[in-house]
């Protein structure tokens, strides 16, 4: 799976871009255009030669380059969008607010920074930069560890949304903050086969290792430092288990792999398999370097045209990417376009992208290998609770609450017999068993039951240390005219005509450091009456879409009550897919995503839909199916690239036969 693809269409979904005034070509001076690959270029000058007119652009104080002005015409015009204050005096985005901080000092701080956002979501910032007097940085979203989203973002934007999040721990060393965790390491590999995508995962979580030993130097290693290559090593042992497994007679220890190179190749990070364009910064690569080449300027060379090979392959694909991304047919990119073309969340339509990618790596579905298959068929969703017991009910699991413990997952069944639906939890022996009523409550008719669980030790929730850092930073300082003869051959670097050296500052920093408290089994005791539904099931995507400032699902049903899952089909007609809050219609290439509903009537269960075309109902069946006469028209939208180089939409309609829908086996 091309994730570079699937990436790209939904910074075209998400990115917040400004409209400027443009030159009759569209290209404009002196001005930051923030690019689709999270870069902010300046155009400088453009020059007519004998053969064709060269424009000069940069994105770094040292990276100017040219191209024919036709090409940086369409490149800014078509694949990036200007920033700040535009020849029509409109502000973009990235312009920061009065009351915003935009001070070096503050960008600084804000830089390699992490947050704690609620709902098992964490933020780092990274790779904040200032060019033309605009603020940016990359924004990683993770939820309980997997990685969600990466995308470039205005550093006020960034700014508003930390006001509802806390801050956590830094990482020490901070540019620790940088390396992705290993599910990150395999999801920024994924290229397509199955056993290519394994063998590439294991090289780069063998060079990301290599990063860390060789920055850490002689010193010790720090915490965080142990810990990241524990699960570096972790992963790397686990995708060759469970690779071997899946192709038996293949191999795919370290020692067979291609991509392990040594630390003093040139070709590290860069061939094969792109570790540092992929993941880290220009500052950490360049530090890597010094520390194995030292003063070789044959090894320097080298790097540098491994680097920009790298970089122009990076370029080339994210032109590729906007070129086609409305026509990519991977099935991670298919995924998040029918997803977003439906109407659902951005975000949630990112991850299900991911997820697709991520199964596709190992050749199946891997929640299902490790928790199970979800039960096709009636489910429950929202948060039932009263007198210290609660149920909170997700598609996959119900959190389980009584007196003190803490809330734990279970798995749960849902049984019809007729009109009357029961619920069975396997937390006793036998399993609790509730019924569900007209009114919308469980009962669990006063049966008083004993689980078991676990609670902090000594009843507290943990404390909180403070330790004190010293972080030596590296930079270089350019030279006046003249001052390099006060300098040695070997502490100089030459960029043309100028000279700079190193200079290094050190600075101290106490950062705080959460301990959470152990935990013990403990048996509690509940009485389960009448657990009247209190409220629904907070939604992570709906978290992850107030962070991103992404657009939200555009029809969805939350409340507490019954619900469906699994694929139905009626063959040759329509398809739908049920989740949590809503359903997706699938009429040929028209897809919609709308709310649903269970209720009882007339003696039977029906589920009815929020459907724009007119109304929808299907007869839910004691055998699990649905059933629909007639036919149904599904007004959906096809995604396409609009002329301003962002995403549009055109209707996209279709009519489907009902009939009798069966679920997937």
């Amino acid at each position: 799976m091309n994730l570079t693809r699937v990436a790209v269409f939904v910074l075209l979904c998400i990115g917040t871009l400004a409209h400027a005034q443009q030159a009759p070509d569209g290209l404009q001076f002196n001005v930051p255009y923030l690019c689709n690959d999270g870069r902010v270029y300046v155009v400088h000058r453009c020059e007519k030669g004998p053969k064709f007119e060269a424009c000069f652009y940069q994105h770094e104080p040292d990276s100017e380059r040219y191209n024919t002005r036709e090409a940086v015409v369409y490149q800014m015009t078509k694949m990036c969008k200007v920033q700040g204050a535009a020849a029509n005096g409109v502000a973009g985005p990235l312009q920061a607010s009065a009351s915003a901080p935009s001070s070096a000092q503050a960008l600084g701080a804000l830089n390699n920074s992490r947050w704690e956002c609620g709902g098992g979501t964490s933020m780092t910032v990274l790779g904040c930069q200032r060019q033309a007097g605009q603020e940016a940085c990359f924004v990683r979203l993770e939820q309980n560890g997997k990685l969600v989203a990466q995308t470039a973002k205005p550093a006020n934007e960034i700014r508003a949304h930390l006001s509802t999040c806390k801050a956590m721990p830094a990482l020490n060393p901070a540019y620790l903050s940088e390396f992705p965790n290993p599910l990150g390491v395999v999801q920024g590999m994924l290229v397509g086969k199955p056993q290519e995508n394994v063998t590439r995962a294991i090289g780069a979580l063998y060079q990301l290792s290599e990063i860390i030993k060789v920055l850490a130097g002689p010193r010790e290693m720090t915490a965080d430092e142990t810990k990241l290559l524990s699960d570096y090593a972790k992963g790397q042992a686990e995708l060759v288990r469970q690779a071997e497994k899946a192709f038996p007679g293949q191999r795919f220890d370290p020692s067979s792999n291609p991509y392990i190179f040594k630390r003093n190749d040139p070709r590290f990070g860069f061939e094969g398999i792109p570790v540092w364009t992929t993941f880290l910064t220009n500052g950490t690569q360049s530090a890597f370097a010094r520390a194995v080449g030292g003063s070789d300027d044959q090894y320097a060379i080298a790097v540098d045209r491994e680097k920009r090979a790298a970089t122009q392959k990076v370029e080339n694909d994210i032109k590729e990417a906007n070129a086609e991304a409305h026509y990519a047919k991977d099935p991670g990119s298919v995924a998040v376009r029918h997803c977003v073309e439906s109407g659902r969340s951005e975000t949630e339509c990112l991850g299900e992208g991911m997820k697709v990618g991520f199964n596709e790596l190992m050749g199946g579905d891997i929640q299902e290998a490790i928790v199970g298959k979800i039960p096709t068929g009636l489910r429950l969703t929202g948060v039932y609770s009263a007198n210290g017991f609660g149920l909170n009910f997700r598609q996959d699991f119900v959190y389980v609450v009584c007196g003190t413990l803490m809330p734990e997952p279970r798995t749960y069944t849902v049984d019809r017999s007729g009109m009357q639906v029961s619920v069975s939890i396997p937390i006793t022996s036998p399993p609790l068993i509730l019924s569900y009523k007209a009114d919308g409550s469980l009962s669990g008719q006063g049966r008083t039951i004993d689980v078991a669980g676990e609670v902090p030790a000594g009843g507290g929730g943990g404390s909180t240390t403070y330790d004190t850092h010293t972080t030596t930073t590296t930079t270089q300082r350019q030279l006046e005219p003249g001052e390099e003869r006060e300098y040695s051959a070997d502490q100089l670097h030459q960029n043309g005509g100028q000279f700079s050296v190193d200079q290094q500052t050190t600075s101290s920093s106490s950062t705080p450091t959460f301990h959470r408290a152990p935990t013990v089994p403990k048996t509690e005791r509940c009485t389960v009456g009448t657990l009247p539904a209190g409220s629904e099931s907070i939604k992570t995507s709906t978290i992850l879409t107030q962070v991103l400032g992404s657009k939200a699902s555009k029809s969805a049903n939350s409340a507490p009550g019954l619900r469906l899952n699994g694929k139905y089909e009626v063959p040759g007609g329509l398809k739908i897919e049920f989740r949590d809050d809503s359903a997706t219609l699938e009429c040929g290439e028209s897809f919609n995503s709308e709310g649903y509903e269970i209720v009882r009537e007339n003696g039977q269960m029906i589920v009815k839909f929020q459907n724009n075309t007119g109304p929808l109902s299907l007869v839910l069946q004691p055998n699990n199916t649905l059933i629909g006469s007639g036919v149904i028209d599904v007004t959906g939208r096809k995604a396409i690239q609009a002329a301003d180089g962002g995403v549009g939409y055109t209707p996209r309609n279709a009519r489907c036969s009902l009939g009798t829908l069966e679920a997937s086996k």
